[in-house]
């Protein structure tokens, strides 16, 4: 089995992380889990125009 890791880093200001935040905690999730699935949504869609 082939394992790849990958390692982001993304730069927000003091406004994207709270309002990050505020949807995170609307959603009852993990900040973590909410930019995995905003990650996952943009490759899907990337996938798509390919």
């Amino acid at each position: 089995m082939i394992s790849i890791d990958f390692t982001y880093t993304i730069q927000l200001t003091e406004a994207q992380y709270a309002a990050l935040l505020d949807r995170a905690a609307e959603l009852e999730i993990p900040l973590e889990d909410l930019l995995l699935q905003a990650m996952q949504n943009y490759l899907e869609e990337s996938d798509n125009f390919a």
